[in-house]
């Protein structure tokens, strides 16, 4: 028993995983009471308008930031120990974040009446959409909050944010849903975010002087230019991403136009089962693996750290998706019901895709690590504007099978660009400086 415990603590990795499998394991719980009682009361076409409201969210918390949290992290972590850079980089990065949410937040009540047109056509959710104009500050100032305890790597406290978030709303829903239906699911995913900022701001009560002591006025004009490129990477992932997810599950609508969303929420309880390994993989990698990267000099440095992932983590993860696949009804039918069956036959494609992104941030990290700004933006708009036109292709051939053999496809085009651009670091026995 001493021995497993020492090997824990002298494997980074794994006392990562560890603090992590606590946080996801609430995650997991949380999204099975969520995704069950949508399930049960309001079925797919639940899961599907309510992940659209999700990626408006994501879309606005994107914009509302500038995408600085991954900067955030970097020069939180640099500067820990200076306190005089630390209170005027903060300084800058909460400027930058109340300038910009404000915007945000008129912007979207002042056109509350279109994008809701554009999430839910003739259904009226607008005052929602209201509502979120007006908290959208306070919820990206909480981004921030959590880009600093991830700089600090403050992983205990991260943990038990995300298990008093997932709870809080895990045992919300079960009132929000039962009682008010898909306007309940629709308000549960605004309010599971106000959750999670209760929760930072309890847990950080402790740190509340490395983390808001200081003045908007010890802002510089120096730190900007360094969240520059953060910013401009950034935003492309936080409004990119759940914008043409949005843009795709809307060319289902149009494909199904009389299901009433149905078969998107198929394509959305397939992704969230997905999400399961993305859980626990996702965290380990913002945790550890990105401000790793960011200390790092040369590629052998890199090569290292690519080597005790794939020898450490990735025979778990891969693991995991085998058990995932092979148990596919079963786990619809766990998360969900029967009425979701019909997307079993999504599985093999999304997985196949997912287990490749994974591979693929071995290398992806190390552009946001080193602020590879022009290769990111590539690849990364690539992605998605690749993802689009082949969804837009195959729906009509595969029918909801060919969104997600265009995600698997995508992902192949993915990781090649990748090791094209890095083939001068990844496949030379020269030291190379990063």
């Amino acid at each position: 028993m001493n021995r497993i415990k020492k090997i824990v603590i002298q494997n980074i990795w794994l006392k990562i995983s560890v603090f992590n499998a606590f946080a996801v394991t609430a995650r997991i719980v949380s999204g099975w009471v969520v995704n069950k009682i949508i399930a049960v009361y309001i079925g797919p076409q639940g899961t599907g308008l309510t992940e659209q409201f999700r990626n408006f969210l994501q879309t606005v918390q994107g914009f509302s930031t500038l995408g600085i949290s991954e900067g955030v992290t970097k020069y939180a972590s640099k500067y820990q120990n200076k306190r005089n850079q630390l209170s005027s980089f903060l300084a800058s990065a909460y400027k930058i974040v109340l300038i910009t949410s404000i915007i945000a937040g008129i912007l979207i009540i002042l056109f509350s009446g279109f994008i809701n047109r554009q999430l839910f056509g003739s259904r009226d959710f607008s005052l929602l959409i209201v509502i979120t104009g007006f908290i959208i500050p306070l919820l990206s100032i909480n981004v921030i909050l959590m880009a600093v305890l991830q700089g600090f790597q403050k992983y205990k406290k991260i943990t038990y944010i995300n298990i008093a978030g997932n709870t809080g709303t895990a045992l919300l829903s079960l009132y929000l849903i039962i009682n008010f239906q898909l306007f309940g699911a629709l308000i549960l995913a605004l309010a599971s975010q106000i959750i999670i900022l209760i929760a930072t701001l309890f847990f950080i009560r402790s740190d509340m002087i490395e983390v808001l002591q200081f003045s908007l006025k010890q802002s510089r004009k120096n730190h900007y230019k360094r969240l520059y490129n953060y910013i401009v990477m950034a935003l492309v992932t936080a409004v990119v991403s759940p914008l043409f997810s949005i843009l795709i599950r809307n060319q289902i609508f149009d494909f199904f136009p009389a299901d009433s969303g149905v078969h998107a929420g198929y394509w959305d309880g397939v992704k969230k089962i997905s999400g399961m390994i993305m859980a626990f993989i996702s965290p380990i990698f913002s945790l550890y693996y990105y401000p790793q990267l960011a200390k790092i000099h040369t590629n052998t440095e890199l090569k290292t750290e690519i080597k005790k992932f794939f020898k450490q983590i990735f025979p778990v993860f891969f693991t995991g998706i085998l058990i995932i696949y092979f148990l596919r009804h079963w786990a619809i039918i766990l998360f969900f019901s029967k009425a979701y069956l019909p997307m079993e036959n999504l599985f093999k494609w999304q997985l196949a895709g997912d287990l490749l992104r994974i591979i693929s941030f071995t290398i992806a990290f190390l552009m946001l690590a080193k602020a590879h700004i022009k290769q990111y933006i590539i690849t990364e708009t690539g992605f998605w504007i690749i993802f689009f036109i082949l969804s837009k292709t195959l729906l009509p051939v595969y029918r909801l099978e060919g969104v997600v053999i265009a995600y698997f496809i995508t992902y192949i085009l993915y990781f090649i660009s990748l090791l094209l651009f890095y083939r001068k670091i990844l496949f030379t026995r020269k030291v190379v400086n990063l």
